[in-house]
């Protein structure tokens, strides 16, 4: 679910032929305000916030890693399933 959502974002950004080894900057043209957009519509589409060290846009160089931040935010984390 997250990667259909982060994939129709892209397509909204203009980019085309996104898979999840797909470089946002160099594959998808993505530059640096897009990926501050970005960073800012996972916030807003999934209802998170993101910690100050995940705001860094250079921390963020395929599709993957978006997908992987947001389940990140959007999974229940172990800690929280031995409870």
């Amino acid at each position: 679910m997250e990667e259909k959502k982060i994939v129709d974002f892209l397509t909204e950004l203009g980019a085309e032929n996104i898979t999840p080894t797909s470089e946002l900057r160099d594959d998808l043209g993505l530059d640096s305000l897009q990926m501050v957009i970005l960073l800012i519509a996972l916030e807003d589409i999934f209802e998170i916030e993101l910690e100050e060290a995940d705001i860094d846009p250079a921390l963020l160089v395929t599709v993957e890693d978006v997908i992987s931040l947001t389940k990140k935010y959007t999974q229940p984390s172990e800690e929280n399933t031995n409870e």
